[in-house]
Order: C-alpha cells, then structure tokens, then sequence
C-alpha cells in the first residue's frame, strides 16, 4: 500500500477520461441534472451559470429551454466536449463555455438569475469558496442549485468500490473512498452549507434513479474511469487494487441492484 495522504490530482482524472465519462457516465448523472433543471423551475430567457459542467449535463437542458446559459468547468477535456454539444443545441452557446476555477470566478457580482452545481462544488478542495461564489455571481433573489450524492461513498459502482474497501482493509481509514466533502448529503447539512454563504433555503429534494448494473467484468477495464479519483484508490498499491476489482466484480456477478440518490438543494440569494 502507498502513502494514504497521496494529493489527489482530479484535474488530471477528468482530462484522461472526459472522453469515456462521456460516454458511460453523463447517462446516469444527466437524469439528475434534468430533475435539478425541472425543480429549479427557471423562466425561460434566465441568464443562468453551471459551475463544473462536466461534458455539459445542466447546460443541455437549459439551453434546450430557452434559458441564457453560461458553463464553466476546471477540466479543458470537459469544456471541449460541453462547448461541442451546446453548439448542437445553439451554435453561440459554445462560446459561453470557459475553462475557469469555479472556486473563483471571474464573473461580475450579481451577473446570474440562477447559479446551478450538479456533483460540483461537492468535490472541490474548498466547497465553501465554491458556494460562496455561486452566491456572489447571483443577482438579489437568484437561485443557487447544489447537487450532492446522498451516500458519501458517491454512486453507482463508486457504493461497491466503499463497500470493498471496507471489507478488505478494516483497520484502515480511508473515510469517503470518494472524497466528497461531507456538507452537503443530508437536508441539515446542505442547509447550513447555504447560510454560511449567505442564501436562504428554499427546498431540499431527494431524488433516487435506478443505475444499471454493470457487467462483472466493468470494474478491470473502467477502473480509472470509476475509481481512479479517489483519494483511497491512490493510497492502493496494484496488488491491492487487484484485490478491489475482484471483490467488486464478485458483488457484481450476485446480482447487486444499484441505485442512487441525491440531493438537490435550492437556495435563495437574500
């Protein structure tokens, strides 16, 4: 086993599996996304900002509704693939997509209506600073729209990859094997995560979607798409890895169902 305090280089994740995240994982976060969009219930012609777009999940339907959209994600990989699909949608929509830390944005104060973060700002180093700043671009009265898994242990196969490290290194402590910041996944937390930047609660949503279950043998070529993230994943020596992707290929071959929660807060800027 390496050393557990090894940095987690996400930024360097995202750029190597933009591709592939594409491909198998925005179907699964998308269907969040669009929950979040409906709930929000923005009027058509908002200006509105998703903070850490990814491959474009939020910025997709909001365009497709007519909203004013705007996107900005830390990964160059990510935002080539976001500004190919809104220029599908909108040809000028593309170059509202800027490669930018969401935890300072170089945004005006009060520039958005509505300011949105689907599994975002719950993985940023700082997720306060992340908030805050959503909360500086909104004009008076404009909505902030947090999305965060319910399970610290994130979602799909990310559930099997904790229940494993649970199961094999006992001893160890690895805390979330994801690393999103426990402030956001129950209704108390996401609600003092809103008033410590300043916005007032509106509603906190709880939205579950089936996960397709993946074949056994998902986790031995996906592992870095899945795992490779993780703080815990980079503590792991390949032998323990090994171990990891044999006892989720294992969970898998029982028949596990997966499913996932989030939840989706909605604050208002005071």
């Amino acid at each position: 086993m390496t050393d557990p305090a090894k940095p987690n280089d996400m930024r360097a994740h995202w750029e190597r599996t933009a591709a592939q995240y594409e491909a198998e994982g925005d179907v699964f976060t998308s269907r969040f996304a669009e929950e979040a969009w409906r709930l929000a219930d923005i009027a058509p012609g908002a200006k509105i900002l998703d903070v850490a777009t990814g491959v474009g999940a939020l910025l997709l339907p909001a365009l497709r509704a007519g909203a004013a959209a705007y996107a900005i994600d830390f990964s160059d990989a990510m935002v080539e693939r976001a500004r190919r699909r809104a220029a599908e949608i909108d040809p000028a929509a593309a170059d509202r997509v800027s490669q930018m830390d969401g935890q300072a944005l170089t945004f005006p104060d009060a520039s958005f209506d509505a300011a949105f973060s689907i599994f975002g700002v719950m993985l940023f180093p700082d997720p306060d600073s992340g908030l805050a700043e959503m909360a500086r671009v909104l004009r008076p009265g404009g909505l902030a729209v947090v999305g965060a898994w319910q399970s610290a242990a994130g979602a799909g196969p990310a559930v099997l990859f904790q229940e494993a490290l649970g199961e094999l290194f006992p001893d160890l402590e690895f805390g979330s094997a994801m690393g999103n910041r426990p402030l956001f996944n129950t209704n108390e937390l996401m609600e003092a995560g809103f008033a410590r930047a300043a916005l007032e609660t509106i509603a906190v949503h709880h939205v579950t979607r089936p996960w397709a279950t993946p074949e056994p043998d998902w986790p031995r070529e996906n592992a870095q798409l899945a795992f490779g993230w993780s703080p815990a994943w980079q503590a792991l020596d390949e032998d323990d890895r090994a171990r990891v992707i044999e006892a989720v290929e294992t969970k898998l071959r029982s028949g596990v169902q997966i499913e996932a929660t989030a939840l989706i807060g909605i604050g208002r800027k005071r």
